[in-house]
């Protein structure tokens, strides 16, 4: 179409109108949006389904137990639509969070790059593959997609979102860590298996010519600790603004947990009384039973993995580790200015860490 034709009609005037009028787009930008920040390696999708379970149930709506065979909440209520839930980042809770929005990710702290450029070593560290900092990585901020919600996409502004780090009472981040060696061992059998060169070849060279003890200190274990001193940093920055959750105590006391990290997140006693029937949702094994009933994966990937993240680190243990390597991989954390007090299993738990502090 000619484009005297189209400035004769208005209509390249017209266009920028009409996008910003679409449904598919919300009409005001996220300034406060809450994070439950986990690091790539380690589970996302108990979160996503978990609260987006939560928050649905708690809408009057229902959901199918594919494998009890029982409804769970409203008989009337609304079924939930899987179609609904792609991966975010952002996840529509409305009933939950004040502000809505809520990030569901691998992300730095919200906040912390106002005070990088205090920790030299933190600016010099490359992550070792793409996705550890969902709002720095140079992404198109004006559409951020969104599960759940009326529309699609916001605009999200990450200069405001940093700002609101320090400034808003609301802007909240927990983060969720996994034990180092399991997130490492997980990952690098990832992005080994990737199609993509910005996964799979890692300083010129194929990840899989590289042995892991190489790929641990070099890589994954910087990577690590710039995405957990962040968070460190922004707790005693900010009292009360960031919590920071080891991920045995979700595998131990899920619903509890979960509950904890939600209080946290909005600032006050919550009151949920499908947690436990959320959480049981969002097991695996119904997860699983889910995806053969539509015939697609729920996370987007071809196939689920059958393999967890302890299976994969007990064959590359098994192949390549040695007795030492959680020490220094403690020292290591440690140089780098991670606090080793989070890595104190309590006595008592049953966490079957490699990497803990006597």
């Amino acid at each position: 179409m000619a484009l005297s034709f189209l400035l004769k009609e208005g209509r390249l005037r017209l266009m920028p109108r009409m996008r910003r009028a679409s449904p598919r787009q919300a009409r005001q930008a996220a300034r406060i949006v809450p994070v439950i920040g986990c690091i790539p390696g380690s589970e996302v999708w108990f979160f996503r389904f978990a609260i987006a379970f939560l928050a649905h149930l708690g809408q009057g709506g229902q959901i199918v137990d594919r494998l009890r065979g029982r409804v769970v909440g409203g008989a009337a209520g609304r079924p939930f639509n899987f179609d609904h839930l792609t991966g975010g980042p952002l996840l529509w809770a409305p009933n939950l969070i004040a502000s809505d929005h809520l990030f569901i990710g691998h992300t730095v702290c919200p906040g912390f790059n106002k005070i990088a450029a205090g920790f030299p070593g933190w600016q010099d560290t490359q992550f070792c593959a793409p996705g550890f900092d969902y709002f720095h990585d140079g992404l198109d901020y004006t559409q951020v997609p969104v599960d759940m919600a009326p529309h699609t996409t916001v605009p999200v502004s990450v200069k405001g979102l940093d700002g609101a780090a320090w400034a808003e009472p609301s802007q909240r981040a927990v983060l969720v860590y996994p034990d180092p060696l399991d997130q490492a061992a997980c990952y690098f059998n990832y992005c080994r298996k990737h199609f993509a060169p910005a996964y799979n070849m890692l300083d010129g060279r194929p990840l899989a010519d590289w042995n892991f003890r190489d790929y641990l200190f070099l890589h994954a274990l910087p990577s690590y600790a710039k995405v957990f001193l962040s968070y460190q940093v922004m707790s005693t920055q900010v009292p009360g603004s960031v919590s920071i959750v080891p991920h045995w105590r979700l595998l131990e006391r899920p619903a509890e947990t979960l509950a904890s990290m939600l209080c946290h997140l909005t600032g006050r006693p919550g009151d949920w009384p499908m947690i436990e029937d959320a959480v049981d949702l969002a097991r695996r094994e119904h997860l699983a039973a889910v995806e053969l009933e539509l015939g697609r994966p729920l996370d987007g990937t071809r196939r689920r993995r059958a393999s967890r993240n302890r299976d994969v680190r007990d064959e590359i243990f098994r192949e390549e580790l040695d007795a030492d390597l959680g020490r220094e991989a403690l020292e290591l954390l440690a140089s780098l200015g991670v606090d080793l007090r989070y890595f104190a299993a309590p006595s008592g738990t049953a966490t079957t860490s490699r990497l803990s502090v006597a």
